[in-house]
This record gives structure tokens, C-alpha cells and sequence, in this order.
């Protein structure tokens, strides 16, 4: 039987995904550029020079804490997908390195595959295994936005004006019929690919551990903030989150340029300039700090692996 290859209009969803991300970003950067030009930069220096040592290392142990959590989504995926053939250690390993560069370097789909093949690889996992835990990595950072989505709601942030507690309640209903659904073992079928779904209890681990990231990530720059400046914690939780989406949806390298317009957007005129040096600082502890140990601690994996494959003489 002769290959059938797929026709013009299977290219359509990707391209005009990849059209609609452009255009965000180029949206993001225009109105960026428009923010920046109504800002002095002496008061954005004077802002960055009054930021106490204590809020950047309490910026950065936020920003670490985030990085834990993250990892261990690796950790639990791998429990579900390969039980014991791997250890948790490795798990942990591949998926802070992975978070911590695919959140720098943004495509997560394709650097965060691509990173997690190579190390879960050298533990003799196939493909199919891989992409198995992937999907569970990412259905736990969902599960996160989901929870901290619910709790502020819940909680009614200013931006809701009175009507979100019951978009809340709808969500933590959802959550709470989610978590019953999954107290039966559950698989879906992805194309070719079978994925068996998380237990229960597992499930409930992810919506507490992302829940738990998406606040350390949050507090990494909320700390950063002047309290003449900072809304209250509540109010900026939603205002995040948004940033964070639009980033991931536009693919720009660490959400660059969007989340920063979005984040803007969201303060009064007179904030920004302590609001750009508080990001500006968030990108060093968030971002940067992060990427830098996940590059180093992935060089000195790919150097144990070279070593080990060198015959003694």
C-alpha cells in the first residue's frame, strides 16, 4: 500500500498558530516600545539602586523553590509511566534541567522534548516512554494554573468585581470531579500514543505541587515590589498568571517582551519605573539564575557520559 502523505490543509492549524504567535509578539513589542518611551531611566536606575539585598536573595529562593516544584512534576510522571525503571533522582534531574532551560530559551514543546529525550534516553526509555512522561510533566503544570486559578476566584481579587467566587466554585468542582474520575485507573488515547493517567492521589500531588510552584514563581517577583507600589498579593495573582499564558502562548524566549507588556499594562503610570527595575531584577533571579545552574549541571552530565564512554587504556 502506497504512503499516504498528509495535504496542504494538515499544514494550516501549525501555520496559523505560528502566524497568530508572531503577531502577538509583535503586538507586545509595539506597545512595549510605547510603555518604555513614557519612562525616565533615571527613575527605572533609581528604583533598581533602593532594592534591598534581602528582597533579591528572597527573589531568588522563590525563584529555586519554583524549580523544585517543577522538577518534581518529572519525578511523578515517571512513577506513572515507568514505575521503577528509572529513579527518582534522574527524574528530578531531567526535569529541573529542562524547566530550567525551556523557560529561558521558550518552544517548550520542542527544547523541552528534545532536553528530557536526551537524559531519559541514557537510562534505556524509548520515545514513546518520553513523550508519555511529557504529557504528564505538562498535565501537572496545567493542574497548577488550574489550582492557583481556583484559589484566587476564591478569594475574589479586585479584577473580579464581586463575581468570582462562582466561576471558582465551578472550577473547584471540576478539580474535585476530576480527582473522583481519576480514583479508577484511566488511559487516553493520543493518535498512536496510549497515556495512562495519573491515580488519584497522584493527580491530587500534582494540583498541590503546582499550586505551590505557581505561588513561589509569583513571590519571586511580588517580593521585588515597593509596598507604595505592590497591589495587594490577591490582585496580582491574576494579573501574572495572564502575563505568564500570553508568554507561553507567543513562544518569545521566556515570554520576553509579552509578559513585561502585559505586566505594565496591568500597573498606573507612576508604578512602572519600580515595576520595570522589580522585573528586570526577576529576570535575573527567575530566569537567568535558573538557566545558568540547569546549563552547568547539564555539562557536567554530558562530561560524566563522555567520560563513562572512553575505554580505560
Amino acid at each position: 500500500m502506497a504512503n499516504v502523505l498528509p495535504g496542504p490543509s494538515a499544514h494550516w492549524p501549525r501555520l496559523l498558530s505560528g502566524l497568530g504567535s508572531l503577531a502577538a509578539f509583535g503586538l507586545a513589542l509595539w506597545l512595549l516600545q510605547r510603555y518604555l518611551t513614557h519612562l525616565a531611566w533615571r527613575d527605572v536606575a533609581a528604583a533598581w539602586a533602593q532594592l534591598p539585598g534581602w528582597r533579591i536573595a528572597c527573589s531568588a529562593a522563590a525563584a529555586l523553590l519554583s524549580l523544585a516544584m517543577l522538577a518534581l512534576f518529572d519525578v511523578l510522571a515517571a512513577r506513572t509511566v515507568v514505575r521503577e525503571r528509572i529513579t527518582a533522582k534522574l527524574a528530578a534531574f531531567a526535569g529541573a534541567v529542562t524547566q530550567g532551560i525551556s523557560n529561558t530559551l521558550g518552544f517548550h514543546a520542542i527544547t523541552g522534548s528534545a532536553l528530557r529525550y536526551r537524559i531519559y534516553a541514557t537510562a534505556g526509555l524509548g520515545a514513546g516512554d518520553i513523550a508519555r512522561i511529557v504529557a504528564l510533566a505538562g498535565l501537572g503544570v496545567g493542574l497548577g494554573f488550574a489550582v492557583v486559578i481556583t484559589g484566587a476566584l476564591c478569594w475574589e481579587p479586585a479584577i473580579t468585581d464581586g463575581w468570582g467566587r462562582w466561576p471558582g466554585a465551578v472550577l473547584l468542582l471540576a478539580l474535585a470531579t476530576l480527582l473522583a474520575w481519576l480514583a479508577r485507573p484511566r488511559t487516553l488515547a493520543l493518535g498512536r500514543l496510549t497515556l495512562t493517567l495519573p491515580s488519584a492521589r497522584i493527580a491530587a500531588t500534582q494540583m498541590l505541587v503546582g499550586g505551590v510552584e505557581m505561588l513561589a514563581a509569583l513571590t519571586a517577583l511580588y517580593v521585588l515590589l515597593p509596598a507604595t507600589s505592590a497591589p495587594p498579593f490577591v490582585d496580582f495573582l491574576p494579573i501574572y498568571v495572564a502575563a505568564v499564558l500570553a508568554g507561553i502562548v507567543s513562544h518569545a524566549p521566556g515570554g520576553l517582551g509579552v509578559f513585561e507588556t502585559i505586566m505594565l499594562a496591568s500597573f498606573p503610570p507612576e508604578a512602572r519605573a519600580d515595576l520595570l527595575a522589580a522585573i528586570l531584577c526577576y529576570r535575573l533571579t527567575y530566569t537567568a539564575l535558573p538557566f545558568v545552574l540547569a546549563g552547568a549541571a547539564l555539562a557536567v552530565f554530558e562530561w560524566r557520559l563522555r567520560r563513562s564512554a572512553v575505554p580505560p587504556c
